[in-house]
């Protein structure tokens, strides 16, 4: 008689709960795989939907891929690539080569927070990543309003059932293992060859176990719809800003996305952000424009974790928790990596190696 096959419960249906599945079920293909969310929508921070006032999908907001983030790129075809990429200075409105003079900056988007207050470890894993600096690994794709069809829907293929809109409340345990997983809406009994993976992003998963959540860095993206599409100096379709407000300017098609990483010291109204903000994109591309196209603006409180020393000091070390059974993935819970979907999709990696020992 064949042995029963254990089912897999994961917690948490963004990048890395489903790249959980999508490698569970290649690896144990007659499992059972079970996804849940409390959220209506599937890919955590990375999805697309509908916006009604645009008329068109939109983003949850701009994400970024490069060549070096090898697990994220297979997602991306070879015709999807920037290669080139230059930042402009506001203040003396000039286009400034990418060299090694713009590495503050490009570290400050990776860790979303100042290159002098991140953690040296994390950025030495960065530099690691993308060293030699090849136009290869350094060449870029940024998401364009497609996010759920470029990744989720494909990753959402390996889960067997989903079950959207279910808030775990708690974890029941029986001698020392999880024996329940208690949601808002339904209760699940865990056997005793089943697993349990915690996908949740770090203050979810704080509120679960009782514990206090880690500091945490925003990020502010703004979304505007134009007639056509508008030009960036040298016919770019991104690039970085210097002396701005922003940091960096993403163009597809009729869609303009700007994003301010570190956005935690942004008090300003957000609408009247919106407004300066395409000021500042006007001089960039030398015009004076008659009126402000249709925006929206969407402000992550939580974004990231701090990718401080202090806070990187209390990231995770493995998977494991308190309970046998129980297991973790997300960008939070690699130490010394940084918060992205490259390192989500390492975690999951790192999740299943623990489940199937």
């Amino acid at each position: 008689m064949e042995a029963k096959q254990p089912t897999y419960f994961i917690v948490g249906a963004g990048v890395a709960g489903l790249s959980c599945a999508r490698l569970l079920k290649k690896k144990k293909p007659k499992s059972k795989v079970i996804v849940f969310d409390a959220c209506d929508n599937v890919g955590g921070r990375c999805y697309s939907f509908d916006d009604k006032d645009f008329g068109q999908k939109l983003d949850n907001a701009t994400h970024v891929i490069i060549g070096a983030n090898k697990e994220a790129a297979s997602f991306i075809a070879d015709d999807e690539w920037e290669k080139s990429l230059y930042f402009f200075d506001i203040q003396n409105k000039k286009v400034i080569p990418n060299n090694k003079k713009m590495w503050p900056y490009l570290m400050k988007a990776a860790c979303n927070m100042p290159l002098n207050t991140a953690d040296g470890k994390i950025c030495k894993e960065i530099a690691k990543a993308t060293f030699p600096w090849t136009t290869n690994k350094l060449k870029i794709y940024f998401s364009k309003q497609n996010l759920s069809q470029k990744m989720i829907n494909y990753l959402l293929n390996f889960a067997d059932e989903i079950y959207l809109k279910h808030r775990l409340l708690k974890i029941e345990t029986q001698f020392g293992n999880a024996a329940q997983l208690v949601f808002d809406k339904q209760t699940f009994d865990i056997g005793a060859q089943d697993k349990i993976i915690l996908a949740l992003d770090n203050r979810g998963f704080c509120r679960l176990m009782g514990t206090e959540a880690l500091p945490h860095n925003s990020i502010i993206n703004i979304f505007y719809k134009t007639s056509q599409k508008i030009h960036l100096p040298q016919n770019a379709n991104f690039c970085g800003v210097l002396n701005g407000n922003c940091d960096w300017i993403f163009v597809n098609d009729n869609i303009v996305a700007i994003t301010i990483s570190a956005a935690n010291h942004v008090v300003k109204p957000l609408p009247e952000l919106a407004r300066q903000l395409w000021k500042e994109l006007d001089i960039i591309r030398g015009v004076n424009s008659a009126f402000l196209p249709p925006f929206r603006v969407v402000k992550h409180n939580h974004a990231t974790i701090a990718q401080d020393e202090a806070t990187n000091q209390l990231r995770p070390c493995s998977a494991l928790t308190q309970y046998p059974n129980v297991f973790i993935a997300g960008d939070w819970t690699m130490k010394n990596m940084p918060c992205c979907i490259e390192t989500a999709i390492l975690s999951a990696k790192r999740a299943i190696k623990y489940v199937l020992r």
